[in-house]
């Protein structure tokens, strides 16, 4: 006999509907950016723990910015906030005079600007990340702010994504005992959070984000501040032949409430019927409606299997476990042909395969094409296999009409996943110059994904490529922090020196780079240059010799980045216009950095204008 029972028991069992006894989201006590955390109750900002000095002016218009990060305040609004009607003041000045102020504090710029971006005549917007920390239960019926602080705070309206419901569905424990059936329970949960994506009014935690938490025992408090979310789903899952046991509990973040919670003892094959039941629940719970399953389509239970190991694979995202998502993706297909979502998934492994250079794009973008075109015929709303002929249009077929009319397409409807808007972001919105609304989707999908390093890389290859130095390589160091395995924050950090000209500096994260992923003939070829530019002579020339005697894809690239290490910009064309022949994806971002911070030189120069040319690169960025 089959003992389904957990490792640890549930408190309980049974489902418990107990309604929340205040809003879903608190305002917060604390919030977050960069180095900085403003303390709402003590009025208070600070930067590495230390009290910074901010008159009560910059300190009003810090918080109504902070209220609503990437989005617009206007000077009108900021007028009507400090200065009432019956005030008599100068107001541009004073305004412009608070502004500067409070850039000084945070020590930034408005060429420069890493934290609050002006638009000419209209009004200001804070351009990076922010997290929230709400208040301790300890402290609830308290006055949420200190006195000095209540007036100004008062009108803010915080968090606006946050003020509707909003969960985080963590990544169920595998308690069958075996390692290999874990692929099973991260699908499960992955399921649900695209089954409640599909409420409307619910904020979800993408997979990535919520997924930053496996294995850790963070408190859920802390993991829900991190997402910006007011509860949490967490459950277990037991496999043992074709029974399986799925435990699930819906947990207010506020008190450690449990709002809901259940058991389900079922047949394999009714695996798609709990999915839909857990997800029905919690939206019972929260008081929002599921207006209708996602799953369009129940596949063959094997195929099933296999579309969960290829997603497993899929979010490992290493060199190792790319290929290995694209083999189990075929297999899936080939247990059911019929399968939508198997074939988009192959379409995008695909092209991730490309992206790194793992695979030649040449060999698998008329594929990826091909895998999205299926997805369509068997299911036309699909926004994956849009997103993925966008992409194709653009790093392939440099069709940037084509691209356009795909990405909108696959924004047509709700929700949008913040992948499409990361890709909308990099393949068309950067190369077309259009770098501010390229910043902005990144930062849209961030609401929903904050940890998710897909949407931190791309939305610092914006700042870049729209000439914010200091603000993109700042958001790279950030990265290389959370991601310290992944070579690619050193990578660009270090090109985004080497292309101004800073190679002593760039040195430091082309080490690394190389040390992470020495079989990339990127990381190679820059760290040859750079290691010429700075007198060493004899490493620099054993990496460049090197890649002169490969012939593969990605070869043409290395040279480029090597002579673009040692500022032979002429000599780079050369390779760049190799590099476009493979289709090499990496030149949209590399030429994005050259229109940023060596714009002349793609103006004038010969060379380069033919090579922006056919790229289809806007030759300057666009006021947005």
């Amino acid at each position: 006999m089959i003992d389904f029972r957990p490792s640890h028991d549930r408190q309980n069992p049974k489902v418990e509907q107990k309604a929340q006894s205040g809003p879903d989201a608190s305002v917060p006590s604390t919030v977050r950016f960069g180095v900085f955390e403003l303390d709402l109750r003590a009025a208070e900002l600070r930067k590495n723990g230390h009290k910074i000095r901010l008159q009560e002016q910059p300190f009003q218009i810090l918080v109504e910015l902070l209220a609503c990060p990437g989005e617009v305040v206007l000077r009108e609004e900021i007028r009507r906030k400090l200065w009432p009607n019956n005030t008599v003041v100068e107001f541009e000045h004073s305004i412009n005079a608070a502004v500067k102020r409070l850039r000084d504090s945070l020590q930034d710029s408005a060429e420069n600007p890493r934290y609050i971006e002006t638009l000419a005549r209209r009004g200001y917007r804070f351009i990076a990340p922010v997290s929230r920390e709400p208040e301790k239960p300890s402290q609830q019926g308290v006055a949420p702010f200190a006195p000095a602080a209540a007036s100004s705070l008062a009108g803010a309206t915080w968090g606006r994504p946050e003020q509707r419901a909003s969960v985080a569905v963590l990544p169920f424990a595998n308690t069958s005992g075996e390692p290999e059936n874990e692929y099973f329970s991260d699908g499960l949960a992955e399921e649900i959070i695209n089954e409640l994506a599909h409420v409307p009014g619910l904020k979800v935690i993408a997979r990535t984000s919520a997924f930053a938490f496996k294995g850790k025992q963070d408190d859920i408090r802390v993991i829900a501040s991190a997402l910006g979310v007011a509860n949490i789903v967490e459950g277990s899952v037991r496999r043992a032949g074709t029974r399986v046991r799925v435990t699930a509990e819906l947990i207010a973040a506020i008190d450690g409430c449990h709002l809901w919670s259940e058991r389900y003892d079922r047949e394999m094959a009714d695996i798609f019927a709990v999915q839909g039941e857990i997800a029905q629940a919690v939206a019972t719970a929260l008081r929002v409606h599921l207006t209708g399953t996602s799953r369009q389509y129940i596949p063959q239970l094997p195929a099933y299997e296999a579309y969960l190991k290829a997603r497993h694979c899929m979010a490992a995202f290493t060199r190792e476990s790319l290929p290995r998502s694209r083999d189990f993706y075929e297999q899936a297909i080939a247990l059911d042909a019929g399968f939508a979502l198997a074939h988009s998934g192959l379409a995008m492994a695909l092209v991730s395969l490309v992206l790194p250079g793992i695979t030649a794009a040449h060999s698998a973008m008329p594929l990826a094409r091909s895998a999205a075109k299926t997805t369509l015929d068997l299911d036309p709303t699909s926004q994956e296999a849009h997103a993925v002929l966008g992409m194709v249009a653009a790093l392939y077929d440099y069709d940037y009409n084509e691209a356009e009319r795909r990405f909108r397409l696959a924004m047509a409807r709700e929700p949008i996943p913040a992948y499409v808007r990361w890709y909308y972001s990099f393949s068309y919105l950067l190369p077309m110059g259009r770098t501010g609304e390229s910043v902005r989707q990144c930062m849209c999908g961030m609401q929903d994904d904050p940890l998710n390093f897909m949407g931190g890389f791309h939305y610092a290859g914006g700042l870049l490529a729209g000439g914010k130095a200091e603000a993109g390589e700042a958001q790279l160091r950030q990265l290389s922090e959370l991601y310290p395995s992944l070579y690619q924050p050193y990578y660009l950090l270090s090109l985004s020196q080497a292309v101004r000209g800073l190679h002593k500096e760039a040195l430091t994260a082309a080490e690394r780079a190389y040390s992470l992923a020495p079989w990339s003939t990127t990381t190679r070829g820059l760290l040859g240059g750079i290691l010429r530019s700075t007198g060493e002579v004899n490493r620099a020339s054993e990496l460049r010799d090197g890649l002169l005697t490969e012939d593969q894809y990605g070869t043409p690239m290395g040279l480029l980045l090597f002579h673009v290490g040692c500022s032979e910009m002429r000599q780079a064309a050369d390779w760049a216009a190799r590099a476009i022949e493979q289709r090499d994806t990496k030149m949209i971002l590399f030429t994005g950095l050259v229109r940023a911070y060596l714009s002349k030189m793609l103006l004038l120069d010969t060379g380069w204008s033919d090579i922006a040319r056919t790229l289809g690169i806007a030759p300057a960025i666009l006021a947005d």
